[in-house]
């Protein structure tokens, strides 16, 4: 079961971040889009969340 509290996303090296709340015994999904004005050759995802958030996380291009 899902836990409640809330979970921060970052991508760098753009400096973006956002924060998603989590309600407990609730699953929600929530899509996000990123248009970069220059191409980066590399990139990162971070998830920060405490131990009672269950989540996953798709990336593409």
């Amino acid at each position: 079961m899902p836990g409640q509290g809330k979970l921060t996303v970052t991508v760098s090296p753009v400096g973006m971040s956002f924060p998603l709340e989590c309600v407990a015994g609730e699953v929600s999904s929530t899509y996000n889009q990123l248009t970069l004005k220059h191409p980066r050759t590399q990139g990162t995802v971070s998830v920060t969340a405490p131990s009672t958030v269950r989540w996953a996380v798709t990336v593409g291009d």
